[in-house]
């Protein structure tokens, strides 16, 4: 995880809440903002991860199932 990813998260979700600039954020708030952007990156990599091992199997059942499919004549 990149810090300037987590940067940018956190400015997002504190642009979300606060109408104010984040560079007269406090510090401490600043801080939780990046906890949580932290929190939500390392989801989103779970999430996706578990996305691409789910689809895999898929994959192969489709290219089973092809292989097997009887073609009509037309």
């Amino acid at each position: 995880m990149k810090p300037d990813h987590v940067e940018l998260v956190a400015q997002a979700f504190y642009a979300a809440e606060y109408s104010g600039d984040w560079d007269d954020a406090p510090e401490i708030l600043q801080q939780q903002f990046r906890d949580l952007a932290r929190t939500a990156i390392s989801l989103l990599h779970r999430q996706v991860s578990h996305c691409r091992s789910s689809l895999t199997p898929a994959k192969v059942l489709e290219a089973a199932h092809d292989e097997n499919s009887v073609q009509l004549p037309s």
